[in-house]
């Protein structure tokens, strides 16, 4: 996900919430029962404006279901195959990229990036690429700096900056800290090393690669066609209490940047993922290593509410009731996404409102783990 610690004053148009539709299916109703109900609880129970919901197996779509609204003023039903900011998830298709990188021997998990950065950082010379990737830098989160403005355009180098005028959380390799300062580390390093930006980077080597049709890696804040307007509230969730604020564009993609900028749909993080996990993005060995639990970080993670989950090489790592299952999550002002993949089935789950509140995540998480241990 993306933590961000603190936002600008919210600059929003009211808008009245409507009447929720039923939830849409693709497929078998039959099969769909249980998945619709609980996505349609989210909407109906816990206020949230819509929900799409895919999951899969072996490689192939067993449901495809949407409920609520994707545009509330529109009175526009959420479809299966609409659109989302996926904020974190953006930190798996970079940490991908960096991983071919260093299967092509042009970079190395435990080399020191001094040399590779052209912004300074604090204890660059002990910072490895791995202390960037699995949050052990301990690079300070530029987006708890007060001065963060997420409505405003930044460059990579002064997201960096913001970071780095503040002390580490401690030094390197001694810790985990969940910050997205590392990840726009990243994405400078990776246009260092190729001479293409991280968005070109990952357009060729996963969104083409991959045909990811609906995906995109935005330097610019704009919808894309068939986006899910999203949507925070003026009391938390559940239950919805309030006015819906129009929070689609509220972060912009620059303040975003390679920590969470990307805009995908429901089946293509689930094919990227299932490429992931299956090997055909990296080798083996490295993939091996992205599954690594890094320490401390499900103690984290417990801490802010939830518990069971822990972090790699750019991936969450969360215990279920019938195994480990790996993938990904994101939040980001106005939207949730979650994919996930045990043994051979995978879920993904997005909704048009944000779920820093931890009822909802663990919500969100709770149904994702029943959809996979039901299919394993």
């Amino acid at each position: 996900m993306w933590m961000k610690r603190c936002a600008a004053p919210v600059i929003a148009a009211l808008i009245g919430v409507a009447a929720s539709p039923p939830a849409h299916a693709t497929t078998d109703p039959s099969r769909d029962a249980r998945l619709r109900t609980e996505i349609q609880e989210l909407v109906d129970v816990d206020g949230v404006p819509g929900v799409a919901a895919v999951t899969s197996r072996d490689g192939r779509p067993v449901r495809r279901v949407a409920a609520g609204l994707a545009d509330i003023p529109a009175n526009r039903a959420m479809r299966p195959g609409d659109r989302f900011r996926v904020a974190s998830i953006t930190k798996t298709f970079v940490a991908a990229v960096v991983l071919q990188l260093v299967a092509e021997h042009r970079l190395a998990l435990d080399q020191p990036i001094a040399g590779l950065l052209p912004e300074p950082v604090p204890h660059a010379d002990l910072i490895t690429v791995r202390d960037l990737l699995d949050h052990a830098s301990g690079l300070f989160d530029y987006s708890a700096d007060p001065r963060f403005d997420p409505g405003a355009a930044y460059t990579p180098a002064q997201l960096i900056a913001l970071g780095a005028a503040h002390p580490p959380y401690f030094l390197p390799g001694t810790g985990f800290y969940y910050s997205s300062t590392n990840y726009i580390v990243l994405g400078e390093i990776v246009r260092r090393v190729t001479g293409h930006t991280i968005q070109d980077e990952v357009r060729t080597r996963l969104i083409r690669a991959l045909h990811l049709t609906g995906t995109t890696f935005p330097t610019a804040t704009t919808v894309a066609p068939r986006q899910a307007r999203g949507y925070v509230f003026a009391a938390p969730l559940p239950p919805r209490s309030g006015p819906a604020l129009d929070a689609t564009t509220r972060t912009s993609a620059g303040a975003a940047g390679a920590a969470a900028a990307m805009v995908s749909t429901g089946d293509d993080v689930d094919r990227f993922l299932s490429a992931l996990l299956g090997g055909r993005l990296v080798p083996q060995h490295l993939l091996a290593e992205m599954e690594r639990a890094t320490p401390g970080a499900d103690a984290f993670f417990t801490a802010a509410g939830m518990p069971g989950v822990g972090y790699g090489l750019g991936l969450t790592i969360t215990s279920t009731p019938c195994g480990t299952a790996y993938g990904s999550l994101g939040d980001i002002d106005g939207y949730t996404s979650s994919v996930m993949q045990l043994g051979h089935s995978r879920v993904a789950l997005l909704l048009n409102t944000n779920s820093l509140q931890p009822s909802l995540r663990r919500q969100t998480l709770s149904i994702a783990e029943q959809e996979l241990c039901r299919a394993d």
